[in-house]
C-alpha cells in the first residue's frame, strides 16, 4: 500500500518551475484536507511568492476558519507587484460570506492598501449588513477608501446606493469624483455625466487612459438613455 505524501512533501513541490507540478501539488493539498490546513498556513510565510499564491489558493478551497485570518493578512502582501495580494482578494470574494467579519476589521483598520483590498473584496461579497460600515467610510480622511467605500456600497447594494454616494460627486479629491462617477454608470445611474465630460478633458490627464475611459462610460450614459434604463 502506498503511503500517503505528506503536505511538507508536497508544499515543497509547489517551489517547482513546472506549473501543472505545482498546481498537481495544490490539487493534492486541497484533497488532503484539514491535515493541509496548518502547513498551508505556514506556506504563506515562505520566500517564494509563487508558494504563497498557491497556499492562498488551496486554503480558500478547503474553506476552515483557521485560515480567514491569515489570508486577509495576505492583503498586505506587496511582493512581486502585489501578485499575492491580488489572489488573496480573488480567494476571498470566493469563499464568501464568511469571511466578511475579517475583511471588515481590514477595511477599518489596516494599511490604506489592504483597507482598499478589504473594500473591493466585501463589495464583491455583497450584502445589505454592510451599507453601515461602508457608508461611515465615505467620510474617511484618505480619499482612496472614501472612492472604494463608494464603489463597494454600489456592489454591494445596488441602485439604492445612488443616493448615498452621489454627494461625492462633489468631493475635493477628483478620483475620488471619477471613480464615483464610475460606480454610478455601473448601477445603472446618469448622474456623473458631468464629471465624466470633466474627465475627459482633464488637461492634466491627456495622453493617459482617462480620455478613454471617460468616453467609454459616457457612452454607456448614452445607452442607458437610449434603451430607457436610465435612473437620476
Amino acid at each position: 500500500m502506498t503511503e500517503p505524501v505528506r503536505p511538507e512533501v508536497l508544499i515543497s513541490r509547489l517551489t517547482s518551475d513546472n506549473q501543472s507540478w505545482r498546481a498537481d501539488a495544490e490539487a493534492r493539498l486541497v484533497s488532503l484536507g484539514e491535515q493541509s490546513v496548518a502547513p498551508l498556513i505556514g506556506a504563506l510565510q515562505h520566500a517564494n511568492p509563487a508558494v504563497r499564491i498557491h497556499a492562498v489558493h488551496a486554503l480558500a478551497k478547503l474553506r476552515s476558519p483557521k485560515a480567514i485570518a491569515p489570508v486577509v493578512d495576505a492583503l498586505a502582501d506587496t511582493e512581486n507587484r502585489g501578485a499575492v495580494a491580488i489572489a488573496a482578494e480573488k480567494a476571498l470574494v470566493d469563499w464568501g460570506e464568511p469571511v466578511k467579519p475579517a475583511l471588515l476589521e481590514s477595511a477599518q483598520a489596516g494599511g490604506e492598501a489592504v483597507r482598499a483590498r478589504a473594500l473591493r473584496a466585501l463589495g464583491k461579497i455583497g450584502g445589505e449588513d454592510l451599507e453601515s460600515s461602508f457608508t461611515v467610510m465615505l467620510a474617511d480622511p484618505l480619499p482612496s477608501i472614501r472612492g472604494q467605500a463608494a464603489a463597494a456600497l454600489a456592489m454591494a447594494i445596488g441602485q439604492r446606493a445612488v443616493e448615498i454616494i452621489a454627494p461625492l460627486l462633489e468631493d475635493a479629491d477628483k478620483w475620488v469624483r471619477y471613480g464615483v462617477a464610475e460606480a454610478l454608470v455601473r448601477i445603472g445611474s446618469i448622474r456623473g455625466r458631468e464629471i465624466l465630460e470633466q474627465a475627459r478633458g482633464d488637461v492634466d490627464e491627456q495622453g493617459t487612459y482617462i480620455r478613454f475611459w471617460a468616453e467609454d462610460l459616457l457612452d454607456e450614459i448614452d445607452e442607458l438613455q437610449r434603451t430607457g434604463r436610465a435612473i437620476r
